[in-house]
């Protein structure tokens, strides 16, 4: 079971709490919700918390659809994904922004 500390918890405001710290593998919800809005603290535990690789899959799967370019150029970076992959992704996801906004 992973232990997730309070400041990361607080972040998961809207959902049941019990059920997310008694899973034995740390949801993505949890990684969504600390790449997209947490603190350096809340960061820092993530990037100790779970292997880079879980972090890299995250990104392909989800993470590169969902968020921010600014969130996301930063764990591209922190998960070693290549140069050029980041850059699209992050294209994207100023189109998206941008396309939103209108």
């Amino acid at each position: 079971m992973v232990e997730v500390p309070s400041n990361v918890l607080r972040l998961m405001w809207e959902y049941d709490q019990d059920a997310l710290i008694q899973c034995s593998e740390l949801p993505d919800a949890i990684i969504e919700r600390v790449m997209a809005r947490g603190g350096w603290s809340e960061m820092q535990w993530l990037l100790r918390t779970v292997d880079c690789e879980r972090l890299r899959t995250y990104l392909a799967k989800r993470g590169s659809r969902v968020l921010p370019p600014r969130e996301l150029s930063f764990w591209a970076l922190a998960c070693e994904i290549p140069e050029e992959l980041a850059m699209n992704w992050c294209q994207d996801a100023r189109r998206r922004e941008y396309e939103w906004r209108g």
